[in-house]
């Protein structure tokens, strides 16, 4: 699906109260849009990834989507909009163009989000002529505003990765733990990557260590099996083949022919 082709259909907008001391989980039938106005804490998703909130904190959460909040000291306040993308009931959407909402999004310092979900909850409450075609207009206006903002956010995620991968290569890294220590979700992730990088982020990650690999072939006198333990491989065979995918030689060759 594209994002243009979405009509929010809003169905509630209500403030809610989470308090420290009564743990509950909630699973959306729809998808959930979560403003924090007071209070700081995590939002934990199953299986996927836990996000520390705090006033001015948005959270959008997708369909069929069990999560539970966990306030620090005193309780969270939010505002929460239950809508979907296209009409109630549509169950859980796949978008090609708009890869951050296929996963729970989380977003804080986003500028006129009081502004619009003020407007969008005075709306809901007065229920005037016309009120649910002005809701689905603030929702998507809402939507659109979070989705240019999120744009920046998964430039810097890949800014992030990039980063990461540079200063601890050499380690016994996958998906998993590169996701985890920037406390996301390893598919999430990896979708940004393929998009905005053209290549899987395993398959950038081999790709760095045998360029790692190609300069202490170069400029030392390691043992070949060496360098592979040194750039990350656990396993000669593994680093001898992707270093042979991505170079067409063997490493020993390529040190012999430089």
């Amino acid at each position: 699906m594209k994002f243009a082709e979405i009509k929010p259909n809003v169905r509630s907008m209500t403030p809610r109260k989470y308090f420290p001391e009564r743990k509950k989980t909630f699973q959306t039938r729809g998808c959930e849009l979560m403003l924090i106005r007071e209070g700081a804490g995590e939002v934990r998703f199953a299986g996927r990834r836990t996000v520390h909130v705090s006033p001015g904190s948005v959270v959008v959460a997708p369909a069929e989507t069990s999560y539970s909040v966990l306030p620090q000291e005193n309780p969270i306040e939010s505002l929460v909009a239950e809508f979907d993308y296209l009409r109630e009931g549509e169950g859980r959407l796949t978008f090609e163009d708009t890869l951050c909402l296929n996963e729970p999004l989380a977003l804080q310092g986003v500028p006129g989000l009081e502004v619009i979900s003020g407007y969008m909850m005075c709306v809901y409450l007065r229920k005037e002529p016309f009120w649910q075609l002005q809701l689905s207009a603030g929702m998507g206006t809402l939507l659109t505003h979070l989705v240019h903002y999120a744009d920046g956010h998964m430039r810097s995620l890949i800014d992030q990765v990039i980063s990461l991968v540079t200063e601890r290569y050499m380690e016994p890294l996958n998906n998993g733990d590169i996701a985890s220590a920037l406390g996301y979700h390893p598919n999430y992730v990896n979708s940004v990557f393929v998009r905005d990088m053209g290549m899987s982020l395993h398959q950038y990650l081999m790709r760095y260590r045998v360029e790692m690999a190609m300069q202490l072939l170069l400029t030392t006198q390691l043992p070949v099996a060496d360098i592979a333990v040194k750039v990350g491989f656990r396993h000669f065979s593994h680093f001898s083949n992707c270093f042979h995918r991505l170079t067409g030689v063997a490493p020993a060759a390529y040190r012999l022919e430089r």
